[in-house]
This record gives C-alpha cells, structure tokens and sequence, in this order.
C-alpha cells in the first residue's frame, strides 16, 4: 500500500475521474435533473431564493439547498448541464475524502483508504454524484454529521479515546455541529436529514448500554446529546421552512411534509414500489464493482461483531452497521423505493468492505468456507479437507473474481445490443467490457502469485476505469441526438424566441432546454388554436400522438424535427413549414 500521507490524495483523484471527466457531455436525464435545474433557473432569473417555482408554478417536491448550489454551479458555469452538476459532484468528491477519512479514525488507515476508494468508483457515486439532484447534498451532510460523531466519541485510528462506559459521549460543541450539518440536511432532502443519523446515533448508544451496567437506558441515549442535535438542526433550518410558509400560506408546508414525505412513506407514489428485496439487489447493482465481496463482507462483520468485545475492530463496526440499518431499515419499510434513498449508507457500506479487504490482504479473514464450492472441482482442484481457514478465503475471492469477469462478459455483449435498439453506432462500447475482463485477470494472478495488494489494486484502477468511461463515454454516447436537448438544437429558430406548448405532458427537460414557460394543451384542438395565435409557436407532442394530432393541424403547419427517445418513442415538434413563420402567410 502507498504511504498514508497519499492516501487522501488518491481518493480524490478516484473521485475526480469518475465524477469530473465529461461531466457536461451526456444531457440532464429523466424528469429530475432537468425539474431540479429549471426550478434554479427560475429562482435565479426572479431573485426569489426562498419560492421554488417550475415552469410557472409553486413546486413542492424539494426544499431548495439543491437550487442555490446549482445557482452557484449556473453564475460559474453558465446555464448548461456543467452548471447544473457540478455543486453535486464537488460535494460527492467531498463525501468521498470524509469516508477515508472516517475509515481512517475507526479501523485505520488502510481501511480508510479502501473504503474511500470504494465509495468513489462504485456505479451508484458515478450516477448519484454526477447528477443535478437533491440526493448529492444529502449524501455530504449526512456524512459529514457522520465525521463528526466519529469525532466527537473520540475514535483515532481504530481505538476510543474514552473507556467504555463514555465510548458515546459528546461534547455540546460536537453535538452543536452535527447538528447543523443535520440541518442542512434537511435542507436538501427534509427531515430524513436529521432523524436517520440521530436514529443511528441512538441505535449505537443504545448497544453499547448493554456493555455498561452502571448507565442507565435513558441516560445512555442521553450522552448523545439528541436535544442538541435537533436544536442546532432546526436552527438552520426551521427559518427558511417558516418562510416558505409565510410566502406561500403553508400550500409548499402542507404539499412537501404532507405529501411528499408522510404520503411517499405510508404507500407507493409514482410506481415506485419493490419487496423487502429492492434494496439488497439495489447496493448489489449500485455498489458494483465492489460488490463482488458483499457476501464475503457481510459474513466477516459478523464474525467481528461475535469477537470477544476487546477486539478493537468490534465497536467501530457496530457503529457502521447501525449507520447502515438505519437508512436500509427505514427506506424498506417505505411504500415508496428509489435506488438513490439508501446512498447515504453507501460510506458506511464502502469503509465495512474496505476492512475485509484490509483483513484479507493481511491475512486475518476466518470465517467457515461454503459448502457449495464442493460442486466445482474443475474451478478449485485442491481437495478442501486440506485447506485451512485463508485457502476456504481464497477460494471465496476467486468466486469474486469469476463473477467479475462474467459482468465484463456481460457488458461487452449488453452494450453494442443496447446500443443497437437506443444509439445506432455505438456498438465499439461494448469493448469496455475487457476492463472487468482484465481486471479479474490481474486479481487472479497476483492472489496466486500471493500478491494481495497487487490483487486490491487491479480492482481499483479497474473500477476507476469502469466507471468512469461507463458515466461519462457511454452516458454521453446514449443521450446524443436523444431528447428535448436534440430536439431544440434541430430548429433554426433560436428557443427563446418560440411560444412552446406540449400535449398532455410537459418533459421537465424541455423547459430546461427552451428556457421558457411551457404552455400544457389538453386537446389536439387546443394545438391547432395554439399554433394559430401564436405565429412562432412550436408544439411537442409524443410521436405516438402524431395520427390524432395530424388531422386538426391547420394549413401550412407541420413536423419540423422529429428526435428519438431512450424509451424508444419520438419527440415531434409541430409547427409553421418553411416560410410560414410571417403571419400574414395565414391570411386565407
């Protein structure tokens, strides 16, 4: 392993690459990036940063941490896809070096180091971190209130400071800034931002009472400080959510708390539903490709955690976990799942795998081989009734890097599919599938050749690549000549200058692009009136709509481009032909 003195420094680099490199290119996807982005953009133009608007109306979906990073990220880089992203990947690089850095204070420093590198090359930091979305500045805060605490008990490099009656003491000043960072949370994403880690904080109190017989229950939680903590937290961020109310008579209160809080938790919003499952197959797919060992990680923390509880590894491990069950635990119970819920798990998650990995390649991974590799002797020849503990280790590393390979295989075929059905001739991607190949290559030879760190260091330059190329080549590759982006760049007309209107359903990415309001028409005989009054109206409807839209069009208006879609449908924009632009072509 490198000196500990680079190790923040590789982080960062990890995290640059991943987030930085192309961070413009691919277009605002979905309905988020681009809502989130076109709220900014109305903030800023009416100097009102305290109403979100989009497209012309109160939204209530989001408090505004998010707009006035973005309004920075728009004053610094213009008003393009850079500008509405790179708040978010600044903080996410920021989460990145937090969680080596909390690595570091709770089981050491190379810990630290893989758990960063972890966090900042898994797929989910590569979508979350480059997106224009409220998820980034939760995932910072979180961590931060995260950093603090680790702190704030005293933890330095792998050991407590305090005996362990007082291992969850804290100072009101550490108390004072968690909170804050709590409330900043809140600020990005709501109340989440200040009860998930506060139930964290007591789910670890609360077990470190059983190892003290003098302390009382309440009086351990009470060393947490949690009145504090929600003192300080509502300092920051009770003020805006008052004024909010005020400006809007409590309609964004009762719409955001009511609605998009209590209505998200109690049932399903949006289709957005999944079983107890969703989430494990979530961190397996988003946590890729450290993902490999999440069985391996999950068994070995559960052998750490039965150790004996002088062990030094135990109790910062417990507190990962509780870190970890409170946001997997609360989201899973939700009716309403989004993959980006549980990201702030994500650092605990990446420093618990950075210590198997840094037990494994110091020889200190035990725990019983599985059964099931009996079945493969052709894959391991070693009879395992002559193996001992490290060689039934072995064995499980092996399986992972097999499965690594395998997602290489699978991505060099997916890919040029993909790209056959959603972005014509991009099929060479699929040659990005030899860098898992070769990753797992190189892991397996130096695991033979007993070369662990040689092994540990293959799979993260593979993961940098990975996901790097995967979040900036093959994202921009997929939404070039795609969506309201394509769409407005194929008209000769500058946007601004269009009276834009759509059928039925406005894309939030056309308001984005158009930099205007969006006029939403209920019928295809509202079109036709549109496109008459307005002689520079422009028009989009879903190319499925064009049969039913067609016949009430009036004379001398037509398709003027037509873009595909990621869901494999058209964008069309209606409008005056070729010289029709001058109204008095109408006078028939």
């Amino acid at each position: 392993m490198p000196p500990p003195r680079f190790h923040g420094w590789i982080v960062a680099a990890a995290a640059t690459a991943v987030l930085l490199v192309r961070l413009g290119g691919p277009a605002l996807w979905d309905d988020d990036e681009p809502k989130n982005a076109a709220c900014s953009l109305a903030m800023l133009d009416a100097n009102d940063w305290v109403v979100p608007t989009f497209n012309g109306r109160l939204r209530i979906e989001k408090p505004p941490l998010v707009n006035w990073i973005q309004i920075g990220g728009f004053t610094l880089y213009g008003r393009n896809e850079t500008g509405a992203r790179i708040g978010s990947a600044l903080l996410t690089i920021g989460t990145c070096l937090l969680t080596w850095q909390i690595g570091c204070l709770l089981l050491g420093p190379t810990a630290g180091l893989l758990g960063g590198l972890a966090l900042a090359t898994c797929i989910w930091t590569a979508v979350g971190g480059r997106a224009a979305t409220p998820d980034a500045p939760l995932l910072f805060f979180t961590t931060l209130a995260l950093w603090l605490f680790v702190r704030g008990i005293g933890y330095r490099n792998g050991t407590s400071g305090g005996s362990t009656s007082d291992a969850c003491s804290l100072s009101a000043s550490s108390a004072i800034g968690i909170g804050a960072a709590c409330g900043a949370a809140i600020l990005a994403k709501g109340p989440v931002g200040v009860g998930l880690p506060l139930l964290a904080f007591l789910l670890f109190a609360a077990s470190q009472k059983q190892t003290s017989a003098t302390v009382g229950w309440l009086a351990a939680l009470a060393r947490v400080r949690p009145a504090t903590i929600l003192l300080a937290a509502a300092t920051v961020a009770v003020p805006w959510y008052a004024w909010v109310g005020l400006r809007t008579d409590g309609e964004w209160l009762r719409g955001f708390l009511l609605v998009h809080n209590l209505g998200r938790f109690t049932a399903p919003m949006e289709g957005h539903s999944g079983s107890i499952l969703y989430y494990p197959a979530v961190v397996a797919v988003g946590f890729f490709p450290w993902s490999i060992v999440l069985a391996a990680m999950l068994t070995h923390a559960a052998v750490v955690l039965r150790s004996p509880t002088a062990d030094p590894r135990r109790r910062p491990l417990l507190l990962l976990v509780c870190w970890m069950l409170a946001w997997i635990g609360a989201f899973s119970c939700a009716g309403t799942k989004l993959p980006g819920y549980i990201w702030p798990a994500y650092p605990a998650l990446a420093i618990a795998t950075g210590l198997f990995l840094a037990d494994w390649a110091g020889g200190r991974v035990d725990f019983r081989r599985p059964r099931f590799l009996e079945r493969f002797p052709q894959l391991f020849p070693t009879r395992l009734d002559e193996r001992g503990p490290d060689q039934t280790v072995g064995l499980v590393m092996r399986l992972a890097w097999s499965i690594l390979a395998a997602t290489g295989v699978a991505i060099a075929i997916g890919l040029p599919l993909a790209s056959g059905r959603l972005a014509a001739g991009n099929a060479w991607l699929g040659v990005l599938g030899l860098i898992p190949l070769a990753t797992a290559a190189v892991a397996w030879q130096s695991q033979s050749a007993g070369d662990r760190q040689r092994a540990l260091a293959a799979v993260a330059v593979g993961a940098c690549l990975l996901v790097s190329l995967m979040a900036s080549v093959t994202a921009e590759s997929f939404s070039h000549a795609q969506g309201s982006r394509a769409l407005v760049a194929q008209l000769e007309l500058p946007a601004r200058e269009c009276r834009w209107a759509c059928l039925w359903n406005v894309p939030p990415s056309l308001v984005f692009y158009t930099g205007s309001t969006v006029t939403k028409l209920e019928t295809p005989a509202d079109v036709a009136t549109h496109l008459r009054q307005h002689p520079r109206a422009r028009v989009v409807i879903d190319g499925r709509q064009e049969t039913v839209v067609a016949a009430a069009l009036p004379f001398g208006y037509g398709v003027l481009a037509r873009v595909p879609t990621l869901s494999r449908h058209e964008y069309l924009v209606l409008g005056p032909l070729a010289g029709q632009d001058d109204p008095l072509a109408f006078a028939h």
